[in-house]
């Protein structure tokens, strides 16, 4: 058993010793963005289920190069300047990572006028004994210029602005920057005009004077034949002396509403007419021996 023991821990140590060398120097969440081709960005982009060899090949046609990879689609690029790779340092990024264990990595460049172009990839780090870092996610293509970060890739169809930053020519790729810099321009404005219709002062109607009766019976109508009409809950009601029982109240939202006036019930912007009046309208249970 020493003997064996001792073999096993001896090519243990030999594998180790060229394994974590190899392990050190291979590539991590960074070089794996960096490395990223259009054929490895395919699956990431489209719509569910698609056929990736039919994107490929529908890409190819059109001139992209598929073998491009996107540190060299945006270096080369005549539109970007100062070009970065680097961990998204946020405490959104920190979230994800401590739920997932995913990376996450930020490719940026300047656009001009103050402005960055972003994107943002979700990366399966490397761990021992598993070696390289795999990319298994684009999570936004923005434009951001320090006050709106606005996303460029809400659907397919936007998707080209990616595919163009690796067209062979590279003319592609700096109208591509173009386009995205105007349609962040044009978002902007509505976000801004949105932000002044919201906050401009309302418009004030001038309402109607309210009418105003003598309050001459215990309802508070001005006669015993004059019944005041008013709004209770945005429905029609009226308060009428009943005798023993005393001034009631009653209407379209309560059959009987409480004891007074109307000036005790009704709504703050209630209209009043008398009762017969044109345009009045009555509740629909209004006896007609009502005394006011």
């Amino acid at each position: 058993m020493r003997t064996l023991f001792r073999i096993w821990l001896t090519l243990t140590i030999i594998s180790m010793v060229f394994y974590l060398p190899f392990y050190v120097f291979s590539n991590n969440a960074i070089n794996a963005v960096e490395e990223l081709t259009p054929d490895e960005i395919i699956p990431f982009t489209g719509i569910r289920g698609q056929d990736p060899e039919r994107v490929h090949n529908l890409l190819a046609r059109t001139g992209i190069d598929m073998s491009m990879e996107l540190e060299d689609a945006l270096e080369d690029n005549k539109s970007l300047s100062s070009v970065k790779f680097e961990y998204l340092q946020t405490p959104e990024a920190t979230r994800v990572e401590q739920a997932t264990g995913l990376k996450l990595v930020e490719a940026s460049a300047d656009v001009g006028n103050g402005r960055q172009l972003k994107l943002v990839f979700t990366v399966i780090p490397k761990r021992f004994l598993r070696s390289t870092a795999q990319v298994n996610g684009l999570l936004a293509l923005q434009i951001t210029d320090g006050n709106h970060t606005l996303t460029m890739n809400d659907g397919p169809n936007d998707e080209l602005h990616l595919w163009a930053l690796f067209e062979k020519s590279g003319k592609a790729g700096r109208e591509s920057v173009q386009r995205m810099n105007s349609r962040f321009d044009v978002m902007v404005a509505e976000i801004d005009a949105r932000e002044k219709a919201r906050n401009a002062p309302a418009a004030v109607t001038p309402s109607a004077p309210v009418r105003q009766f003598a309050s001459n019976t215990v309802a508070g109508n001005p006669g015993t034949d004059q019944v005041i009409i008013f709004q209770f809950d945005g429905k029609p009601a009226y308060c009428a002396d009943e005798g023993a029982d005393g001034p009631n109240c009653h209407g379209d939202s309560a059959a009987f509403i409480g004891q007074g006036s109307y000036k005790d019930y009704m709504d703050s912007d209630s209209s009043l007419c008398i009762a017969g009046e044109n345009d009045c309208t009555l509740p629909q249970f209004f006896p007609a021996d009502i005394r006011g």
